[in-house]
């Protein structure tokens, strides 16, 4: 499901600097800043769409990059991401290129042209077959200095044979941060940052037909172990803040080199999250905690059709993480450091979104009786 507001946090439609959609800093905004060319892989997906959208409308990044790419998994996906750029009237996107796994050659002579790389592995089985293809032929190219890899919080916490999915971006991780100390690859990846993104709040909204029909977050992770969402739009100024530092090796020097791990500003246990629903949509909101076998048949359902197949393997991954007790802590250090604030709060969160999750009023028939089933649209 589509985020509800920008970037950078506000609602949809709020108002944007004009100049800064237009162009993509052709001059670098009238900076003294060396050329800097990105390139956004998985651009489809909600985080890369953020990402583009944030660094083409904010004056704060767009004056800080000469050009922009977006690289997308299919055809299908390419439609969708011009479809999402005219309907949120975005302009100055440079190229979308369509990747193909038996065209190494013309993936290799894109990356010529890209000297930062915001590297997203797709939520999809084959994930990391993609993400080594995307990493050797950066290395071919010997040009993507800057290399940004979006991974997940709880990677290093996730076992090899009871969370797979997790755990695998620890491998993905090194393969990112490999070519560093590989001369023959001369400055590909010479100056990285991982970004271990936290559980997106966003996840959320795929129990939203229990909250509208029965007043109740259906999710598995127990009664008494916490868990910190963090909204996508942090994550997305987070990655663009990155993507456009400057020092004196690629990155700037506060992120370069650096493994950030980015979660929400506080803990949760499910009882506090329907709390914060609760005082969010001024109306009760109850935790209901529900067995993995029930969390299964709800991503099985019509709720989660949205969602690729490992994307939902992952989900219940991270959820047993939370059940294991090891998602017991924050860490939005880096988030506040660089904007001064901790970020968007859940209740905010659930502000935002409160007409998926707050529960539908009841149809009252002209005789006043109770009986009707049906509920009125919002």
């Amino acid at each position: 499901m589509a985020p509800k507001r920008n970037a950078k946090g506000e609602p949809k439609g709020a108002a944007e600097n004009g100049e800064s959609k237009n162009g993509v800093a052709a001059q670098n905004g009238g900076n003294d800043l060396p050329e800097r060319n990105i390139l956004i892989t998985a651009a489809e997906g909600q985080t890369g769409r953020l990402v583009l959208e944030l660094l083409l409308t904010d004056e704060t990044y767009a004056s800080k990059f000469t050009s922009l790419t977006a690289l997308v998994f299919s055809e299908d996906a390419k439609s969708t991401l011009d479809d999402f750029m005219q309907t949120e009237d975005i302009a100055g996107l440079k190229e979308i290129l369509v990747f193909d796994p038996d065209d190494e050659e013309t993936l290799v002579e894109a990356m010529k042209n890209i000297d930062t790389c915001l590297l997203i592995p797709p939520a999809r089985k084959d994930k990391a077959k993609i993400t080594r293809t995307l990493l050797e032929a950066s290395k071919k190219a010997k040009t993507v200095r800057n290399l940004v890899f979006l991974s997940s919080v709880g990677c290093d916490y996730a076992e090899r044979d009871k969370q797979p999915r997790l755990r695998e971006f620890i491998d993905l991780e090194a393969l990112a941060m490999q070519p560093k100390g590989l001369t023959e690859t001369e400055l590909t990846g010479h100056s990285p940052c991982v970004v271990r993104a936290g559980f997106y709040a966003e996840n959320l909204l795929l129990y939203t037909k229990q909250a509208q029909g029965e007043g109740k977050l259906p999710i598995p992770i127990g009664k008494d172990h916490k868990f910190s969402p963090i909204p996508l739009g942090d994550v997305a100024q987070l990655c663009a803040h990155i993507l456009t530092s400057y020092g004196q090796h690629g990155l700037g020097e506060d992120v370069r080199g650096q493994v950030i791990i980015a979660t929400g500003s506080a803990m949760y246990a499910g009882e506090e999250l329907a709390e914060a629903a609760s005082q969010a949509l001024g109306t009760k909101m109850e935790f209901a905690s529900i067995s993995e076998a029930e969390a299964k048949k709800i991503l099985a359902s019509d709720q989660g059709e949205e969602v690729d197949e490992a994307e939902k393997e992952y989900l219940l991954e991270y959820y047993s993480l939370v059940r294991e007790g090891k998602t017991n802590y924050t860490a939005n250090i880096a988030f506040e450091h660089i904007f001064g604030t901790k970020g968007q709060e859940i209740v905010d969160f659930f502000k935002v979104y409160s007409a998926e999750f707050k529960p539908k009023k009841r149809r009252i028939t002209k005789s006043g009786g109770s009986k009707a089933k049906k509920h009125a649209q919002d």
